[in-house]
C-alpha cells in the first residue's frame, strides 16, 4: 500500500498544498539542498582534521607547547 506525503507551503496568511510538478520540483530542490549541506559539512570536517594534523606536526617538529601554539595561532 503506497503512502503519499502532503507538502504545504505558506505565503503570508495563505497555506497551499503542493501537487504535481510543483511538488516534484520542491522535493528535487530539497534533496539537492540536503546533498549540498552534506558536502559542505564533509569539506568542513576535512579542513578541520587537516588543520589539527598540521598543528600537531608543527608542535612535534618545533617542540612547541599547547600554550605556545595557541599564542601564535
Amino acid at each position: 500500500m503506497a503512502t503519499t506525503n502532503k507538502i504545504f507551503i505558506q505565503d503570508g496568511d495563505q497555506v497551499i498544498e503542493l501537487t504535481g510538478a510543483d511538488k516534484d520540483a520542491f522535493i528535487a530542490q530539497r534533496e539537492e539542498d540536503n546533498a549540498r549541506i552534506l558536502t559542505l559539512e564533509a569539506e568542513y570536517k576535512a579542513k578541520q582534521e587537516a588543520r589539527e594534523s598540521a598543528i600537531k606536526k608543527l608542535a612535534e617538529i618545533a617542540g612547541l607547547t599547547k600554550d605556545e601554539l595557541a599564542s601564535i595561532l
